[in-house]
């Protein structure tokens, strides 16, 4: 079973993105709502050196090739923003390995960035290997804890196959007192014996339970 581990890391800016820091005071990205190899939508908050700039300016600029203003407070000068841009190349590196996460938020630190990731054990090393290969020795571990799983961590801890089972049953009843299906009826929805989709199950629970009490 995959022990899932949370490793916080602080690295520098990326050069090529000095210059879109060099307009804020503060950076997080707050939610990312989907990506690919190439792109990454996200909900991302702004505050700006200068009270007068727009959000809107940084469309097609520093790999941005969308964003929409969704709240703004005008005494902080601060914008809540939804945001479609490329990733720069150090982050996408690490989604070559595909049970490497992050968790948001990332967050803006003097020249740095504190970014978390959440990945099996087995993976930190990886990790910190494309650190020291892109920084050098200009990076720094700020922390490495186990973690409890959640919905988003079932992405790792689970096949695909156990995800779909365990998701239907859910959001169909079988957990529910009193059950509003049982598992012949789900069984027969995945064209599986009764006693296969007791022992998915049963794999299932051993998997989350174990994670959660060892």
């Amino acid at each position: 079973m995959k022990k899932l581990k949370k490793i916080v890391l602080k690295i520098p800016i990326n050069p090529s993105y000095q210059d879109f820091f060099d307009l804020l005071t503060k950076y997080e990205l707050l939610q990312i709502h989907r990506f690919d190899d190439i792109h990454i939508y996200a909900t991302q908050r702004f505050k700006f050196k200068n009270k007068d700039f727009n959000p809107k300016n940084l469309q097609n600029k520093f790999g941005i090739e969308f964003i929409e203003i969704l709240a703004k407070d005008t005494q902080k000068n601060e914008f809540i923003c939804l945001v479609k841009h490329r990733w720069y190349e150090e982050l996408r590196n690490f989604f070559k390995v595909s049970e490497i996460l992050i968790e948001p938020p990332i967050i803006m630190e003097d020249d740095s960035l504190i970014i978390t990731y959440i990945t099996p054990g087995a993976n930190i090393d990886t990790i910190i290997d494309l650190q020291k290969n892109i920084y050098g020795d200009n990076y720094k571990i700020l922390s490495i804890n186990s973690v409890q799983p959640n919905r988003s961590n079932l992405n790792l801890l689970l096949t695909e196959r156990q995800k779909e089972i365990i998701y239907y049953s859910v959001e169909h009843g079988y957990y529910d007192i009193p059950r509003k299906t049982n598992s012949e009826t789900i069984a027969n929805h995945f064209g599986i014996s009764k006693s296969a989709f007791c022992e998915h199950l049963r794999k299932i629970e051993r998997t989350i339970f174990f994670s959660i009490f060892k």
